[in-house]
């Protein structure tokens, strides 16, 4: 019996595609027909060099084609919001790269279109489905392996990002918390099988501009803490999640992308690897089997996690930007 393939069309010509297009291609159920961007140049040159059948010069035109299924979308983040409307309106399966939408009430509606229109639709959140995120959450709430989690430090440091013009503007979707903060607190979410009840947090920017750094405080439903810092100023600080137990530590370097982990207890580190040629391929295996099984949401990167992270990033800003 033949597997039937979920046909992916990616909305617009973003950076991330190169490695978005490896990751469609190394799934067992997936593949990508369609690229749409602003310009129709555009889209047929990157079309070309990654044999893609099928070049769009309008969003419109790519939710129109009858032969695609889903429709990925690594838009700027002002975007994100418009272009899944347009696909959901169009009755297109929706995987919509975070941040989600820059506002809650943006995420309810797309949520309740895709429901209405019975649509499929998710955030993506590839550390949802990496083997690694899997196991790191076996060690820690199944085998209680470093004991009683204790508190959770995460660093980030995203340097480049801020030759993006966009990036400068918070109206936008700019700034070093919209850009990443969905990896910590979903992560945590994720992980720990917790929710998130309590967050405060301070940011570094230059005058009016969006932050260039952060500084946030969690506390879990569970009672754990954890302190994220991220920044975009330096690379001198390395990317890595450490969760700390009552008999001992895992750090999870690049955690959002990783294929391996270290598990500390006494005085013996243990390192756990799981090789993977491209991170996003089981995003999409997941994506595309649920879709194939007529789910409209995922059972693992759940609307309420996506919700709860949106309303977090909304809130901080607010109290960021308020008096600018």
């Amino acid at each position: 019996m033949t597997q039937k393939i979920i046909r992916y069309g990616i909305m617009g010509a973003a950076s991330i595609v190169p490695r978005i297009i490896a990751g469609i291609r190394e799934s067992f159920n997936s593949e990508v027909v369609a690229i749409a961007a602003r310009k129709l140049e555009k889209a047929e040159v990157v079309a070309s060099q990654f044999n893609i059948s099928k070049a769009y010069g309008s969003y419109q035109e790519l939710c129109k084609d009858p032969d695609i299924d889903v429709i990925y979308i690594p838009l700027w983040n002002a975007g994100h919001y418009d272009g899944a409307k347009l696909a959901l309106n169009n009755h297109k399966n929706v995987l919509l790269e975070k941040p989600f939408t820059l506002k809650l009430a943006q995420a309810q509606e797309l949520f309740a279109l895709a429901k209405k229109q019975h649509c499929f639709i998710m955030e993506a959140q590839k550390a949802a489905f990496l083997p690694i995120t899997d196991q790191v959450r076996q060690q820690l709430v199944t085998k209680h392996a470093i004991g009683d989690i204790q508190g959770v430090t995460i660093q980030e440091s995203h340097p480049g990002i801020e030759k993006i013009p966009w990036f400068h503007d918070v109206s936008v979707g700019g700034g070093a918390f919209y850009g990443s903060a969905s990896y910590s607190a979903e992560y945590l979410q994720l992980v720990l099988e917790s929710d998130i009840t309590a967050y405060q947090g301070q940011i570094s920017k230059v005058g009016s501009q969006a932050d260039d750094q952060v500084q946030v405080n969690f506390r879990l439903s569970s009672g754990v803490l954890a302190s994220v810092y991220i920044t975009t100023t330096t690379d001198q600080v390395p990317s890595q999640m450490t969760f700390w137990g009552t008999t001992g530590s895992l750090k999870v370097p690049n955690y959002w992308k990783t294929d391996h982990y270290e598990l500390t207890v006494g005085d013996k580190t243990q390192k756990f690897a799981h090789p993977q040629a491209s991170e996003f391929v089981y995003e999409f295996n997941h994506v595309s089997e649920q879709i194939l099984n007529g789910k409209q949401l995922s059972p693992i990167m759940k609307p309420a996690i996506t919700l709860q992270t949106t309303k977090i990033i909304e809130d901080l800003y607010h109290s960021w930007y308020a008096e600018d």
